[in-house]
Protein backbone atom coordinates (compact mmCIF):
# COMPACT_ATOMS: atom_id res chain seq x y z
CA UNK A 1 0.00 0.00 0.00
CA UNK A 2 2.43 2.13 1.31
CA UNK A 3 4.73 2.30 -2.80
CA UNK A 4 0.95 2.81 -3.94
CA UNK A 5 0.55 5.81 -2.10
CA UNK A 6 4.07 6.89 -3.27
CA UNK A 7 3.72 6.28 -6.90
CA UNK A 8 0.27 8.15 -7.08
CA UNK A 9 1.94 11.23 -4.98
CA UNK A 10 4.61 10.92 -7.73
CA UNK A 11 1.93 10.77 -10.66
CA UNK A 12 0.27 13.91 -8.99
CA UNK A 13 3.83 15.65 -8.60
CA UNK A 14 4.75 15.21 -12.59
CA UNK A 15 1.45 16.15 -13.47
CA UNK A 16 1.47 19.54 -11.57
CA UNK A 17 5.32 19.78 -13.08
CA UNK A 18 3.43 19.65 -16.33
CA UNK A 19 0.70 21.73 -16.31
CA UNK A 20 2.82 24.15 -14.83
CA UNK A 21 5.39 24.03 -18.11
CA UNK A 22 2.27 23.78 -20.09
CA UNK A 23 1.20 26.86 -18.80
CA UNK A 24 3.73 28.94 -18.19
CA UNK A 25 6.48 27.95 -20.22
CA UNK A 26 5.46 27.77 -24.04
CA UNK A 27 2.71 30.83 -23.36
CA UNK A 28 6.67 32.78 -22.62
CA UNK A 29 8.12 31.55 -25.37
CA UNK A 30 5.32 32.98 -27.37
CA UNK A 31 5.82 35.82 -26.00
CA UNK A 32 9.40 36.27 -26.56
CA UNK A 33 9.54 35.96 -30.05
CA UNK A 34 6.72 39.17 -30.21
CA UNK A 35 8.83 41.05 -27.58
CA UNK A 36 11.61 40.57 -29.76
CA UNK A 37 9.50 41.37 -32.90
CA UNK A 38 8.36 44.73 -31.22
CA UNK A 39 11.93 45.78 -30.36
CA UNK A 40 13.13 45.34 -33.60
CA UNK A 41 11.14 47.23 -35.08
CA UNK A 42 10.37 49.74 -32.86
CA UNK A 43 14.78 50.01 -33.06
CA UNK A 44 14.50 50.40 -37.25
CA UNK A 45 11.09 52.70 -36.59
CA UNK A 46 13.38 55.21 -34.50
CA UNK A 47 15.97 55.60 -36.44
CA UNK A 48 14.06 56.00 -39.43
CA UNK A 49 12.35 58.74 -37.81
CA UNK A 50 15.76 60.47 -36.71
CA UNK A 51 16.76 59.87 -40.20
CA UNK A 52 13.91 61.72 -40.96
CA UNK A 53 13.93 64.70 -39.04
CA UNK A 54 17.82 65.08 -39.43
CA UNK A 55 16.02 65.13 -43.60
CA UNK A 56 13.94 68.06 -43.13
CA UNK A 57 16.61 69.83 -41.09
CA UNK A 58 18.49 69.82 -43.87
CA UNK A 59 16.12 70.50 -46.29
CA UNK A 60 14.72 73.62 -44.44
CA UNK A 61 18.61 74.73 -44.56
CA UNK A 62 19.11 74.11 -47.65
CA UNK A 63 15.71 75.59 -49.38
CA UNK A 64 16.21 79.31 -47.31
CA UNK A 65 19.92 79.67 -48.06
CA UNK A 66 20.39 82.73 -46.71
CA UNK A 67 17.49 83.61 -44.99
CA UNK A 68 18.27 81.83 -41.55
CA UNK A 69 21.67 83.13 -41.52
CA UNK A 70 23.03 84.88 -38.33
CA UNK A 71 21.01 85.15 -35.78
CA UNK A 72 18.59 83.08 -37.06
CA UNK A 73 20.22 79.56 -37.59
CA UNK A 74 18.17 78.46 -35.05
CA UNK A 75 15.11 78.07 -36.79
CA UNK A 76 15.81 75.16 -39.10
CA UNK A 77 16.24 72.91 -36.03
CA UNK A 78 12.87 74.28 -34.75
CA UNK A 79 11.40 72.32 -37.49
CA UNK A 80 13.07 68.95 -37.01
CA UNK A 81 12.22 69.05 -33.39
CA UNK A 82 8.50 69.71 -34.32
CA UNK A 83 8.49 67.09 -36.46
CA UNK A 84 9.93 64.90 -33.73
CA UNK A 85 7.24 66.33 -30.99
CA UNK A 86 4.77 65.64 -33.90
CA UNK A 87 5.78 62.03 -34.37
CA UNK A 88 5.74 61.38 -30.65
CA UNK A 89 2.42 62.61 -29.65
CA UNK A 90 0.70 60.45 -32.98
CA UNK A 91 2.72 56.94 -31.46
CA UNK A 92 1.68 58.43 -27.49
CA UNK A 93 -2.18 58.45 -28.67
CA UNK A 94 -2.19 55.01 -30.74
CA UNK A 95 -0.98 53.76 -27.34
CA UNK A 96 -3.28 54.89 -25.42
CA UNK A 97 -6.11 54.08 -27.51
CA UNK A 98 -8.04 50.61 -26.08
CA UNK A 99 -7.08 48.83 -28.94
CA UNK A 100 -5.14 49.17 -31.70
Amino acid sequence: MASESRARDTEIVDMVVAYARQETIEPLRGAGRWILWGVVSMTLVSVGMVLVALGLLRLVQDLSSDVFDGAWSFVPYIFGTVFAIVVVGIALFQVRRPRL
